[in-house]
């Protein structure tokens, strides 16, 4: 079983105290402003969701999140997000349980076996101290109750990476939906950070993988989750909505900031 990383650090270790920052995130003026219950009136979709600090992102996460509680029940959740420790294979998928204050989430193991192949391995290492599926998994018990996962990290985000795992995903059996976990641009002033997140959402709103890989590699923009994005974008082909875009300097001041975006993509 893995153990929490970041809890007590990007959101709380007591398990009552976690439902409060999660219903304060819905709640929060920087929030969607109403706490949703799980009810089929949209289509299936997946979603692109930050994974900072509660404190910081939680309110646009809970945007993503409550759109997904619209859409109806799932049997799992692929959970996919960037390395940022450095640590495991390419593209590792978890195989243990993921332990948070509101409980196990399960490991989807049917699933975890149809996706390996030569790129997509089972390696844990990388999700040791990985946080950008970790801080996903208290939403998604908080709205569901018991969850089953597949947790997936990518330290290969290239355009082939992510195309290749969405091939496998589209492959995958099960009623599923997948959870893009990215933040925007990184530690910019705020009419900077606010100009380029709007460029790169844009692209996203578009579907233009080729002005996100340009974005990415020109050095300007920093978007930490670019793979994840792209692999949702590949493997799902519905409309894209943004449903709010805003930052940490917004919600708490600062002289620079991080950008966050709340995205829904539905499954056709």
């Amino acid at each position: 079983m893995r153990k929490p990383h970041v809890s007590g650090y990007f959101y709380p270790s007591d398990p009552e105290e976690l439902r409060e920052k999660i219903e304060w995130a819905f709640t929060h003026w920087n929030g969607p402003g109403y706490v949703p219950e799980v009810k089929r009136i949209d289509p299936e979709k997946g979603i692109i969701v930050p994974h900072a600090g509660y404190e910081y992102s939680a309110p646009v996460a809970a945007f993503s999140f409550g759109s997904l509680a619209n859409s109806g029940r799932y049997d799992y959740f692929v959970v996919v997000g960037p390395n940022h420790t450095g640590l495991g294979s390419l593209v590792s998928i978890g195989s243990e349980d993921y332990l948070t204050p509101l409980g196990r989430a399960k490991i989807r193991r049917d699933a975890v076996e149809e996706l390996q192949d030569d790129l997509i391995v089972v390696d844990n290492l990388a999700h040791e101290q990985e946080h950008s599926v970790e801080v996903e998994i208290p939403f998604l018990q908080y709205i569901y109750g018991d969850v089953e996962i597949v947790p997936i990290v990518m330290m290969d985000q290239s355009l082939e990476a992510a195309e290749h795992l969405a091939a496998r995903l589209k492959k995958l059996s099960g009623h599923f939906t997948i959870v893009a976990s990215s933040d925007l641009n990184h530690y910019l002033a705020l009419a900077k950070l606010k100009r380029l997140d709007a460029f790169f959402s844009q692209a996203v709103l578009n579907r233009d993988t080729k002005a996100i890989y340009r974005y990415e590699y020109s050095e300007e923009m920093s978007a930490c989750g670019y793979g994840p994005i792209v692999t949702l974008l590949s493997t799902y082909s519905g409309r894209v909505d943004l449903l709010k875009l805003s930052n940490s300097i917004e919600i708490t001041e600062g002289a620079t900031g991080v950008g966050y975006a709340a995205f829904t993509v539905n499954k056709v």
